[in-house]
């Protein structure tokens, strides 16, 4: 029997959201805040799996998308609506195996999060940076987690995370004096990360994130 980590690791194979890893409920609680815990959320959870993004392989299967599916862009997160179809192959793929399950979105706008910091340092997928977003290995800033599901089955042990920023200058804000919080995340500062900078995102993906509204309505017409 595969564990839940590798059900849904194989459901999301090729489509962009490829990073995948878990920890136990136990390590996810000791972190998490009051209201967010398992026991808050899905009663009897064993652990929490998370699926991320890196690179601009998301961005491009979404943009083949909205080519084929224009009035995808009517919605009022495009991409957030596109990932949500993602995702659901690996609900489909834990129901089929007999695997107990909640999903949550990392978008947003979800009704309901998990604490998605602390689950991407405590799968190993990333650690903190100067600049507030979580760094990555291979990929540096440019990654992303996009979805978190309590399972009742087994998993795979966290994954073994050497943190990037360990003994880096960071020149991304010009030296940790000058570490800050998330409005240092621009693209100008995470384009100076000396990490991952094969990951980078496409053009439009950035303008994306950085100004949705104004991104889309310029998408939509071209």
């Amino acid at each position: 029997m595969p564990t839940a980590t590798e059900i849904v690791r194989v459901a999301l194979a090729g489509s962009g959201i490829e990073l995948v890893a878990s920890c136990s409920a136990r390590t996810y609680d000791d972190a998490a805040p009051a209201g967010y815990r398992t026991a808050d959320l899905m009663a009897g959870a064993g652990g929490v799996v998370v699926a991320a993004s890196a690179g601009p392989a998301l961005w491009r299967a979404f943009r083949a998308r909205t080519t084929e599916s224009p009035g995808l862009w009517e919605q009022e997160h495009p991409f957030d609506a596109f990932v949500a179809t993602l995702l659901a192959q690996a609900d489909e793929a834990l129901q089929a195996a007999g695997v107990r399950s909640r999903r949550f979105d990392a978008a947003f706008h979800a009704p309901v999060r998990l604490d998605f910091l602390a689950l991407a340092r405590l799968t190993g997928l990333g650690s903190p940076g100067p600049f507030a977003l979580y760094i990555h290995q291979t990929h540096g800033p440019w990654w992303a987690l996009r979805g978190a599901w309590l399972v009742d089955a087994e998993l795979e042990r966290p994954l073994a995370h050497h943190p990037p920023c360990t003994g880096c200058s960071a020149p991304c804000v010009g030296g940790w004096a000058n570490a800050g919080g998330i409005g240092d995340a621009t693209p100008e500062v995470r384009s100076r990360c000396v990490v991952g900078q094969v990951s980078r995102y496409d053009e439009d993906q950035i303008a994306y994130h950085y100004d949705r509204a104004r991104t889309t309505a310029r998408l939509r017409r071209s």
